[in-house]
């Protein structure tokens, strides 16, 4: 497929099937028109080097999945060394936001078997909610061998700090009663 110029960008509408097909005649003024939730788009800014893509926060996970590998085959169609930025609705890094002059989007729905955690909880919740990144799912998993994954939670993590504090004193008593034996 050629690519052709659009302004300062070019906007590529993810098909189901996986194909992209290119959105002619669009601007920055009407970009903010083709993002809706159910909608994964691919935006090449080939001044900034960058590709961006753009997912609803009721996109098809479908969609979602096959859209870095779109990502890199335009970028290697493109010939230029492009970096590829992942945007999730209602969670747009600064950089894209300010690319294209946009305001922020509300994830208004989702997916209905899906949890979205924004960066913002994912900082604000490391060690009090380790439930916050793992997404809800309707059936459990089978079990086949237990990970080794320890969650700790924000107390835990000050006893442990204390423990340690304390192991670290104690090492140290002893260390100071050697030498001077």
């Amino acid at each position: 497929m050629a690519v052709k110029e659009l302004e300062n960008f070019l906007l590529y509408e993810l098909e189901d099937t996986g194909e992209k097909k290119l959105l002619e005649n669009t601007t920055p003024k009407t970009l903010q028109s083709f993002l809706h939730s159910k909608q994964v788009l691919i935006i090449v800014r080939k001044d900034l080097k960058r590709i961006f893509i753009w997912k609803g926060s009721a996109a098809p996970v479908k969609k979602r999945f096959i859209s870095s590998q779109v990502a890199i085959s335009l970028r290697e169609v493109l010939t230029e060394n492009c970096r590829i930025i992942s945007v999730d609705q209602g969670d747009e890094a600064q950089e894209f936001l300010d690319a294209f002059g946009l305001e922020s989007m509300p994830a208004t729905e989702v997916l209905e078997d899906m949890h979205y955690v924004r960066n913002v909880e994912k900082e604000g919740r490391a060690f009090s909610d380790p439930i916050a990144i793992i997404p809800k799912m309707k059936v459990k998993p089978k079990v086949v061998k237990k990970s080794p994954i320890l969650y700790i939670t924000k107390d835990d993590g000050k006893k442990i700090i204390q423990l340690l504090t304390t192991i670290d004193q104690n090492i140290k008593r002893i260390i100071d009663k050697l030498e001077n034996s």
